[in-house]
Order: C-alpha cells, then structure tokens, then sequence
C-alpha cells in the first residue's frame, strides 16, 4: 500500500511542478504589461499545495501513519502522526512539528476523510492523498499482568475464576461480569441464577474465565465444565494450560434455545472494531462425549463433525458468520488453534453457537455438551 501512495505522490509532484514552472515562464513573458497580483496569488498556492504534498508524503517515506486529524476553528488541520508528532496545516501554510502553522490566503487542502484504514487528503484541484490509519493489534490474555483496568487489582482474572467448576458461588449465584478496560474493550459475562425464572448461571449460556486443564477423558462430564484439553498433563490441574503455556483463558457455554445470554464477546464502549483472531480448543467434557458418549449424547459418527459458528453484529443485525471444526470426521482439535475472525469486519459484538452432524442431536435439540476454550483474542484497535 506504501509504494502505491508514493508513486501516486510522485506523479502528482511532478504534475504540480510542472504547473509551477509554466506559471513562472508565463508570468516572465507578461510581467510589466498587467497588474501580477492574481498570478503571484496562484503562484502561492501552487507552491503550498507543493509543500502540503511533500509534508504528507514524508510520513509514507518514514514509513509513518495518521492517528488523528482534527479541524480547528480557523479552518486549519492539525494532523497527528505517530512518528512525526503534530503538524498544522493552516490555511495552506504546513507548520513545524508541534507548532502552529503561519495563515495563508486560500487553503489548498479542502477536506478530510477517513474510512476504516485510511485518512484522505483533497486538494483544491482534485488531487487526492491518501494516507494509513495508525492501527495496532491489541490481545485480550485473560493473564493477571496484563490487566490494564481498575488500577490496585493486581488479580483481576484469577479473582473471576470459580473455586469449584460446578455448583461456585459465581456462575451458579451472583453471576459474573468482565470487561477489558482500557485494552481490547471487549466484555462478556454470566448473568446472575434468578430462581424465580430458573434464568442465568452458566446454564443459561455465557463466557467464564477459568484456569482448569485435564488429559484425563475419562469421567469428564459436566462437573468438570471448565477443563480444557491438555494432554501432558495427568489428572485435573490449574494453570498453564492457556495458548502458550499461559494460565488463564475462557470457557464458552452455548446454550441454545433455552439461552439467556448469549455467550458473546462484545465492545463495552460501543465502538465497532475487527477482532483478527481467537485461539480455540476443545474441552475435555466435550471430546469424552464426542469419543465416547454419555447417557444423553451419542458419541460422534464416522462423518460427523463438531463446530463452533462466530456471528458478528452491528447493533441488533447479523452482518457476518464464519465456522470453525472442532471435531470432523473423527478428527479432534486437541491443541490451541489460531481461528481468523477477521472476515467477520468491525463488529460491536460476536455470538458463538455450537452445533453438529444429526447423531448429536434429540428430542430435546442438541445433546452434546456445547462448550469450547479460547484464549488470545486479537483485536484491532485505531487509537484517536
């Protein structure tokens, strides 16, 4: 994208030049024979159209980007570069770094827009500039150190995970509610039991923070929701069984028809943003059943498959989906996989639903267990 706005740069450099030269010649052929003020006047804009060019196009040459634009009252434009600092386009004069352009004349650049990646740059004869966004990938680690909230918790994840992964205090009571302030602002939740309703706790879907691993199949059913898979360990362990090794990470819980919260990661702020990717994985709940089945789930056929839908909204309306196979003809994702969400665009929340091939389910809708782990969540972020 670099190269494609510098030739264009070039190009429009050496049109504007050569108007330049052609207003110099033509003014040397008439001076003295009218009043040269109008020709000194394009003249001018000319030659700051010519520097507001050479001040946009050495951000691409310093491989620099845009993080911000902001008009000011005397129809200037401040610009913030995340390299270069601050530059003040005001009134077709660009200023110093951090300093307030001289006034002009007649301004030389006429409007600014911006779309998802790119801030662009009109000028008074058409030329267009286009310029990147500053953008950075920001991850959502569930890891205690990188808590970047409330200041003075230092434990922030741990303290939302359950003592117990069936029947705590938190995901079978008062519920539970995260947020990544200050970071990737996404949010998820379990909502509170309401024994009047039999509404919330974890049986009404969501997402809970846990740090619970197991290699161990046998036995793992819905008392152990919490486990994902890990092979190299023995029994139920806690911690280091995140994406490389980390401690923490999240269970999500789709419960369907009979959901009341959907097990979603949204924007807290309210902000539309692309989330890149999510590390997934299998619970060891769910491979015990899909292996081997249970009293209510048949295990998975030969050609079944086990997946995970991502939903990306906008407000209320569904604007895209993207699957990933948990378990495929007998294939079993048994170890943290990268999973592209990009393709879903910037969303405000993401739903995550579980289905299957026919064996998994029965009267009563899907039997196997809906769960899976993710960790990692990649979103990007456009600080302005």
């Amino acid at each position: 994208m670099t190269k494609q706005f510098i030739t264009m740069f070039k190009s429009n450099f050496r049109r504007v030049l050569g108007l330049l030269a052609l207003v110099f010649v033509s003014g040397s052929l008439t001076v003295g024979c009218y009043d040269d003020s109008e020709l000194r006047a394009s003249i001018d804009n000319l030659r700051t159209q010519l520097n507001q060019l050479q001040t946009l196009v050495n951000t691409l040459q310093n491989d620099d980007a845009v993080v911000s634009v902001t008009p000011n009252p005397d129809g200037s434009y401040t610009i913030k570069f995340k390299k270069s600092g601050d530059v003040t386009i005001s009134n077709g004069k660009d200023g110093q770094n951090g300093q307030n352009g001289q006034d002009g004349q007649d301004g030389s650049i006429v409007s600014v827009t911006k779309d998802e990646t790119t801030y662009t740059f009109t000028f008074s004869d058409g030329t267009k500039v286009i310029l990147p966004r500053y953008t950075e990938v920001r991850v959502l680690t569930f890891e205690n150190a990188d808590y970047k909230g409330t200041a003075g918790i230092d434990d922030y994840w741990s303290g939302l995970i359950d003592d117990t992964q069936y029947g705590g205090v938190l995901l079978y009571s008062k519920g539970c509610t995260w947020y990544d302030e200050n970071n990737t602002f996404l949010s998820g939740s379990v909502l509170p039991y309401d024994p009047e309703t039999w509404s919330g706790g974890i049986a009404g879907g969501g997402i809970a923070i846990s740090d619970y691993a197991s290699g161990l199949l046998e036995g793992a059913d819905y008392t152990r929701q919490l486990e994902v898979y890990n092979p190299l360990v023995e029994g139920v362990v806690r911690g280091n069984s995140g994406n490389n090794g980390s401690d923490n990470f999240a269970i999500v819980y789709d419960a369907g028809e009979w959901a009341s919260n959907p097990a979603g990661l949204a924007m807290a702020d309210g902000v539309a943003r692309t989330i890149e990717s999510v590390y997934v994985n299998n619970t060891s709940y769910v491979l015990n059943v899909l292996k081997n089945g249970n009293d209510y789930a048949s295990k998975m056929a030969e050609n079944g498959f086990f997946k995970v839908t991502a939903t990306g909204y906008v407000g209320s309306e569904a604007v895209a989906k993207t699957d990933y196979y948990l378990a495929k003809n007998l294939s079993f994702v048994c170890e943290w996989a990268k999973w592209d969400l990009s393709r879903l665009g910037a969303v405000e929340k993401v739903v995550f639903s579980i289905t299957g091939s026919p064996e998994q389910y029965g009267t009563w809708g899907f039997n196997s267990p809906a769960y899976l782990a993710i960790d990692d969540v990649a979103v990007r972020y456009y600080p302005e």
